[in-house]
């Protein structure tokens, strides 16, 4: 409705109002002029605000998008009589406008506003104070998935619940508080000047209607929506690679592995065909490509041999790396990790990887390995929204912001996580996309808004330019470690990769993990639930059931 007003209120101050109506009289819709006389999609109502942060597809309402749905709106003129016509036959019409959240009033609480539901979203919604802020989160999943336990529930270590925690578990003010919501939709633009964003419900074919898109008004915005897998844009990655950042990649991952298995037992399967389907390629050698690797060749030594024992000779692990795995770790541990993986069957090969197909990948030197299953793990890069945001930013595409983790350009917006990095003029290195980076910037971040921007009464829209924001966020690595399989894991407790520091390997490492690991889970639900896993895992074995 606010949309519509402010096109008519446009119409009305037009000076080509007469020349407009002839030539829309003739035209109809689809023939709309570009000039600010009639203004149907977001871009011609606000041609001089910052919509160009919302991506073409937002910004180029057509008539196929959202005048197929019924709606038309009938344009006012400048001259009296035109505008009596209009009124009088107004109630035709449905006018163009976004439901949703519109701006908050005075002496309500401010709104923030969070898109994403990962690290560094999650830990800003659980530290927030709820008494001085309204929150609404905007996220395409309801749920926080913890990343390091993913690699265990592909392979059965671990079910898929306990790996995932619904988000409002983690603030409780999105189920309870009238003014506090939780929105299962994808953000497909950003209006900086009016302090909205504007959204699209999740679909997937689930829905008997085509997703429709409403706006959130907020008084402060915090970005986190994560990263997306690097492909490099290798031909054939997307449509044949697995990926494994959420639980439904894990989900596929699973399936696809305990398919193949069942598939190679039946008779008039070639050797060659056989040999193919039970060969497991892991792309990208970093820790997430070591750990899917590691529990991989757990599940083949130990339970495949017992319950594939007709196939058990076929099942190879093939790990391709361009450089050295786990780089970021210490030159011993990088050494003990390519042994202990050599020992457990794990086929190490130095490769890059030229193109992809649905049953080989080809390297740069042209050997082809053929493949059953395929997983991508070569890390992470800016979303396609993030690139679409008109927003300054930092050296790898990422969001740029400040000290304060603020988008210096624009007010009231913050960025955190793997979607936001330090710009070149703070001096600070781009920090690693890793769930500790976040976690801790989602912490900071959410103690800033509860003790200087609320507590100095800045929670509202263009309020905080004045506001003393205190101590600027600062990063301390606090170590790395990943388990490598049959008991064995690495901790790397040194704060940079060129100082020195602990550096374990072995069982007691593995202890080290789990402990450290289990702690880290958010909720006692889900710890016991991890616990119960490790537990019947190890006394029954994994489940081969495919689900």
């Amino acid at each position: 409705m606010a949309l519509a007003r402010l096109a008519r209120s446009g119409l009305r101050r037009s000076g080509g109002a007469t020349s407009c109506y002839s030539r829309q009289k003739d035209i109809g819709i689809e023939g709309l002029p570009t000039n600010k006389c009639f203004s149907p999609s977001l871009e011609n109502v606000s041609r001089n605000s910052s919509l160009s942060y919302l991506p073409s597809s937002v910004r180029m309402t057509t008539h196929m998008s959202s005048w197929s749905r019924g709606i038309r709106t009938t344009p006012h003129y400048q001259y009296h009589n035109a505008e009596r016509i209009v009124e009088e036959s107004e109630s035709e019409y449905q006018e163009l406008s976004y439901p949703g959240l519109e701006a908050t009033k005075p002496g309500e609480k401010p709104r923030v506003v969070v898109l994403g539901t990962g690290w560094g979203a999650c830990r800003f919604l659980k530290g927030i104070d709820t008494k001085i802020y309204d929150v609404v989160c905007i996220s395409p999943r309801n749920h926080m998935v913890f990343t390091p336990l993913l690699a265990s529930t592909c392979v059965g270590t671990l079910e898929f619940r306990s790996v995932a925690e619904p988000v409002s578990r983690i603030q409780t003010s999105l189920s309870s508080d009238p003014n506090s919501y939780f929105y299962l939709a994808s953000c497909i633009g950003i209006d900086t000047d009016k302090h909205e964003v504007y959204c699209e419900t999740v679909n997937n074919g689930k829905l008997s209607h085509e997703p429709h898109q409403f706006k959130v008004a907020y008084d402060k915005l915090v970005i986190a929506a994560g990263a997306e897998p690097l492909t490099f844009g290798i031909k054939g990655v997307k449509e044949n690679a697995y990926f494994l950042r959420e639980v439904n990649h894990a989900q596929e991952i699973r399936k696809k592995l305990l398919l193949n298995l069942m598939l190679s037992e039946n008779p008039g399967i070639s050797e060659e065909e056989r040999k193919r389907l039970l060969h497991c390629v892991v792309i990208g050698g970093g820790p997430t490509g070591v750990e899917f690797s590691g529990e991989l060749s757990d599940f083949i030594m130990r339970d495949v041999r017992e319950q594939y024992a007709h196939v058990k000779d076929y099942v190879k692990v093939t790990l391709i790396e361009a450089n050295e795995i786990l780089s970021s770790f210490d030159i011993g541990l990088r050494q003990y990790a390519t042994n202990h993986l050599n020992k457990s069957g794990v086929c190490l090969k130095r490769g890059v990887v030229k193109e992809v197909h649905p049953e080989k990948i080809v390297l740069n030197d042209g050997t082809d390995v053929p493949y059953g299953l395929l997983v991508w793990s070569t890390g992470v890069g800016p979303s396609q929204f993030v690139k679409t945001l008109n927003l300054p930013k930092s050296p790898g595409g990422r969001i740029g912001v400040d000290e304060w983790l603020r988008a210096p350009s624009v007010e009231d917006v913050f960025a955190l996580g793997d979607c936001a990095g330090f710009l070149e003029q703070t001096g600070k290195p781009v920090l690693p996309a890793l769930a500790q980076v976040a976690e801790r910037q989602g912490k900071y971040l959410a103690e800033l808004f509860n003790k200087k921007i609320g507590e100095q009464d800045g929670g509202k829209a263009l309020s905080a330019k004045d506001i003393n924001l205190g101590d600027p966020f600062v990063y301390k690595h606090l170590g790395s470690m990943a388990s490598v399989g049959r008991y064995k894991a690495l901790v790397d407790l040194r704060q940079s990769k060129d100082e020195k520091g602990i550096s374990l390997a072995g069982f007691l490492s593995w202890l080290i993990w789990r402990s450290a690991y289990l702690t880290r889970v958010l909720s006692w639900r889900n710890r016991f639930y991890v616990a119960v896993n490790w537990a019947t895992t190890f006394v029954f074995g994994r489940d081969i059931s495919r689900i």
